[in-house]
């Protein structure tokens, strides 16, 4: 009986190990139908999910909260508001209004469990995930591109529009440190951190996708993209298919398990 017991929960380590390897993915909002895609990080591959239902705004940024798998929106340009993003659908709901014009960058720190906003006059808020109201926290001078936060080091950074240089931000008043310069212009873009292999990616409103290494923070372009994406997000929560197919296996071993003893 031991025997048995251990060999499930091998398969159950194994599975899981397994389900949540395998189904890293990217999440980006196409800026001329607010339209959400997956991208496949490996391959580049795209995939339309689906239409938010919302008409208004460009130029905005998304952000993801991996410790309750949400993912939020703010549209940008014309529309003051933030939005959760259901990443199955691609359907956007209202959380409330942060009343900021041009809000372009956006990003959750898990280190101080918090949603970081910066609008194109270079101001840097707080952003209340309960009601989307923001909270001026100061001004770093820098027209941002992308905002992500970088786990593994617990770092927020920022990615400056068209010279593409990297800053690190301190979230207390938004105050930022230079990171290092890119090697090539890049138009207005947005940041995500990939931790499983150990890069950025960047969309940029030229339609290019590119990875951006941590080290030199030197971009390169790996694929080109239908038209302009805003928003760009890594998560790698199990894809619900990959998930019902581990249940269903353990629960097939289950029974076998008490049948037999």
């Amino acid at each position: 009986m031991r025997r048995y017991l251990l060999l499930l929960v091998l398969v159950l380590t194994l599975g899981a190990g397994s389900a949540w390897a395998a189904a890293g993915m990217l999440y980006a909002m196409n800026d001329q139908t607010n339209t959400l895609y997956s991208i496949d990080p490996t391959t580049y591959a795209l995939t339309q999910i689906g239409y938010t239902g919302i008409a208004a705004g460009d130029f905005g940024d998304m952000a993801y909260n991996p410790n309750t798998n949400t993912a939020y929106w703010v549209a940008g340009r014309g529309n003051d508001n933030l939005y959760t993003i259901n990443l199955q659908t691609g359907a956007a709901t209202l959380v409330g209004a942060h009343g900021i014009d041009d809000m372009f960058a956006l990003a959750y720190d898990t280190a101080t469990n918090m949603l970081y906003g910066e609008s194109s006059n270079s101001n840097f808020y707080s952003i209340n995930t309960t009601n989307g109201a923001a909270t001026l926290l100061g001004n770093n001078g820098v027209y941002p591109g992308g905002l992500e936060y970088r786990s593994d080091i617990k770092q927020l950074v920022l990615l400056g529009a068209g010279a593409g240089n990297f800053y690190s931000v301190n979230p207390v008043n938004g105050a930022t440190s230079l990171l290092g310069g890119n090697n090539q212009f890049i138009n207005d873009n947005d940041l995500a951190w990939d931790p499983d292999k150990g890069l950025y990616y960047i969309v940029d409103w030229s339609a290019n996708l590119y990875t951006a290494d941590p080290n030199t923070y030197s971009a390169n372009k790996v694929a080109g993209l239908p038209t302009e994406f805003d928003g760009i997000i890594y998560t790698n929560v199990p894809e619900p298919g990959t998930m019902l197919l581990l249940g269903t296996g353990i629960v097939g071993l289950a029974g076998k398990l008490r049948r037999k003893f």
